[in-house]
């Protein structure tokens, strides 16, 4: 009895020991009667009680431990210290911003996502490893938002959890986590879609009139001013006449514009190439009323070489001056019940659904406005309704009313 005490105390240190080939420590802490084993991990050290009292407890539950955390660390379950959310949304962003400088992802989109990165997301996440944000971390945050912050949109949660996936899609294309965890959410509802805000063609014709009204008013009192009006005059009709996105505009460059006669009219209508934006970058044919909005910006701006001219056609965004003109002219709100918001967007919109009611077919439109047909049918043909069936009431005999 005397020698097996004597051996078991040469194999077990009082105070501490490793197993493994020392991989693995095992220890005892001041003021606790358990044994603890730990390992190094890329600077991090692991550990756990053994909630054993003997070191040969001890190394039977550390042996089977240390294995369990080699497989996690395998797994991605188990993150380099250095892998913090807010480590990998920089390194998100410079990727992002590299996409940009190749005309792969849009400028706008980049703005958007720093936005929300820097105003809601990284300030709860940014202590957070990239490997421990699952679904049960976003319903945590989540309701951290509902709870501060109310009113929050569905559309607003889904701004946010596209710009987590992309820091965590950063993580994946880095090799710092095994799989990009899934976000699953659950509503009491139906996702409602609403038809895309836009001015049918009385409003329009307000809001034409409106712009050009305050640019002559601008004429005799402040000339830079007037000069800014007359560019968003013709931002305008550009954007109802070619269905362009905000951010392919504000990107377009003379060089990019060809006048063109159609060849069944013979009428003159704008071929812009090199449109980049959401989709890259594309081309399109535009209405006929961008023609003269074209030649306007053109002698505004004294180009002389317009094909061979890089410059912008576009140099400011009116944001301000076109949401005070839509208020002062009451068309900052649709018809629509509930009613949308009106904005540049808009723009776009108008020339999609000015093309439906004029017959065009759907695929020629989402074709020239680089989209999906499903896009144009889902958002703004099923809410035209009757309005695009011109034949609807077309009977096979005379005398039919009802």
């Amino acid at each position: 009895m005397v020698k097996s005490a004597r051996v078991q105390s040469e194999k077990y240190p009082t105070d501490s020991f490793t197993i493994l080939d020392g991989r693995c420590h095992l220890f005892r802490r001041e003021n606790s009667s358990y044994w603890w084993c730990g390992f190094h991990h890329k600077g991090k050290y692991l550990r756990s009680s053994t909630k054993q009292f003997t070191p040969a407890a001890a190394e039977v539950f550390a042996r089977e431990w240390y294995f369990k955390k080699q497989n996690e660390i395998a797994g991605g379950k188990i993150a380099n210290p250095s892998h913090t959310f807010e480590k990998v949304s920089k390194l998100a962003v410079e990727h992002y911003r590299t996409l940009v400088d190749r005309k792969l992802r849009s400028p706008v989109t980049l703005e958007g996502i720093e936005s929300i990165l820097r105003s809601r997301v990284s300030p709860y996440f940014k202590k957070l490893l990239v490997a421990e944000i699952d679904n049960t971390t976003w319903h945590s945050f989540k309701t951290h938002i509902l709870e501060k912050y109310p009113n929050a949109s569905r559309g607003t949660l889904h701004q946010y959890k596209n710009a987590v996936r992309v820091v965590l899609n950063e993580a994946f294309r880095r090799g710092l986590i095994k799989q990009v965890p899934v976000f699953k959410d659950e509503y009491s509802s139906r996702k409602i879609e609403h038809a895309r805000p836009w001015f049918d063609s009385n409003e329009y014709k307000r809001l034409h009139t409106a712009i050009l009204a305050h640019a002559n008013r601008l004429k005799k009192t402040d000339k830079l001013l007037h000069k800014h009006a007359m560019e968003l005059y013709d931002y305008v009709i550009f954007a109802t006449n070619t269905g362009m996105r905000v951010g392919e505009l504000n990107n377009l460059r003379f060089m990019d514009i060809q006048i063109v006669q159609e060849k069944m009219t013979g009428n003159e209508v704008l071929i812009i190439s090199n449109i980049r934006g959401k989709r890259g970058t594309g081309i399109c044919q535009s209405y006929y009323g961008a023609v003269a909005a074209f030649r306007r910006r053109i002698e505004s701006r004294g180009i002389e070489k317009p094909s061979k001219s890089p410059e912008k056609v576009f140099l400011v965004h009116h944001r301000t001056m076109f949401n005070n003109i839509l208020e002062n002219k009451k068309l900052k709100f649709s018809k629509t019940v509930p009613p949308s918001r009106r904005d540049f967007v808009s723009l776009r919109a108008t020339y999609i659904c000015f093309r439906l009611l004029n017959g065009v077919p759907v695929y020629e439109i989402a074709n020239n406005c680089r989209t999906s047909v499903a896009m144009i049918e889902q958002s703004y043909a099923r809410h035209l309704g009757g309005r695009l069936m011109p034949n609807i009431n077309r009977t096979a005999s005379e005398g039919w009313d009802y």
